[in-house]
């Protein structure tokens, strides 16, 4: 098993002037002993969470925060130590719709699996927190697109291979038929071990997309859901809309711009825009950035940074073309700021990575 990539030398001057970033995100101890757990537990298992900082006795507290960095590294050292190169897919695979929490119950409960779906989309941050999520139609297709919202791109395999896996097997239970009809893009290369892919995914699986999708048939949303309950699915609603609004209250200001930034690189609202969002004055989110430690202007520049980087290692887009979905109005401009990033140019950067 190979390590986890180091730090490009062009890039850690960078990091360490940037400003706070998705890596300082948590999940809660309740989906980190989910992980834990389905990894296979035991006591090989909880020796490698301890050494990497997780004790599993902590993970019993289902509210306390859990650094998404560390599972992580619990992750990799298990998929090293236990050779699970498909470490992504075995997750997947055991993470039942019934043990996610109240998100599960709404889902199994829905009346129908486009109600299911919305519930997701609509809750999804209740438990998944290192990930974005977007639901819309294309013609005759619902799409369901997943963004990382973290920032080692090492993490990208495993974390798309699970959720995309959990996704397709909670609305295959609630559905009570197999997803036959459904695509799923994967936004990086087939990794070696691609074969097991059709043992796992119902439809067609596809990989150098530029994004990450599951596309369903727009009809599947009628079908009813075998396990519908008004009653209960109401109980579930109201418990969840609680919980986002404790969400809402408790994450950091920078983390909730960056999710709003992320969402169209290329238009990014002026600070005025962004207060307006947050029914705030410009001064007000001047004063809690400040607070955090981070500017507007600085989380702007880290959105473009991170995502000119996930290009340039995992695209063979041109630098003119990443600038210009950027919203870069020349590629000069782009350039100029990516030097200003990394220390090297985008050129040497996307060379020196397809060398490691």
């Amino acid at each position: 098993m190979s390590q986890r990539p180091a730090t490009p030398a062009c890039d850690k001057q960078a990091v360490a002037k940037q400003a706070p970033t998705t890596d300082s995100r948590f999940v809660n101890a309740s989906y980190a002993n989910m992980v834990f757990h389905t990894l296979g537990g035991g006591p090989e298992i909880a020796a490698i969470f301890r050494e990497h900082g997780l004790a599993p006795e902590a993970l019993t507290d289902a509210a306390a925060p859990v650094p998404f960095e560390r599972l992580a590294d619990c992750v990799f050292a298990v998929m090293e130590a236990l050779d699970m190169p498909d470490a992504g897919l075995s997750l997947g695979s055991r993470l039942h719709v019934s043990k996610h929490g109240t998100i599960g119950m709404a889902v199994i409960s829905a009346d129908t699996l486009g109600q299911a779906i919305r519930d997701i989309a609509k809750y999804y941050q209740t438990t998944i927190t290192f990930c974005d999520m977007d639901l819309f139609y294309q013609d005759d297709q619902l799409v369901i697109e997943l963004r990382e919202s973290f920032t080692s791109p090492e993490l990208r395999v495993i974390v798309v291979e699970a959720l995309m896996l959990t996704l397709q097997n909670a609305l295959e239970f609630v559905g009570g038929q197999t997803l036959a009809d459904s695509r799923v893009v994967f936004g990086y290369p087939p990794p070696p071990y691609v074969d097991q892919y059709d043992l796992y995914f119902s439809g067609n699986t596809e990989f150098d997309g530029e994004r990450h999708l599951m596309i369903l048939p727009a009809s599947i949303q009628n079908l009813r859901c075998v396990s519908a309950d008004a009653r209960i699915h109401r109980l579930a609603e109201e418990q969840l809309q609680h919980q986002m609004q404790e969400l809402r209250a408790g994450t950091p200001v920078h983390q909730r711009i960056l999710s709003e930034l992320r969402r169209d690189p290329a238009a990014m609202p002026t600070l005025k825009e962004m207060a307006q969002t947050f029914n705030v004055s410009a001064r007000t989110l001047i004063r809690h950035l400040q607070a955090e430690g981070a500017t507007y202007r600085d989380l702007r520049e880290n959105v473009h940074k991170q995502m000119a980087m996930d290009a340039l290692r995992h695209t063979d887009q041109s630098i003119d073309a990443i600038a210009m979905e950027l919203g870069y109005q020349d590629t000069a401009s782009f350039r100029r700021a990516f030097k200003r990033w990394c220390g090297c140019s985008a050129s040497e950067y996307r060379e020196r990575e397809r060398d490691t």
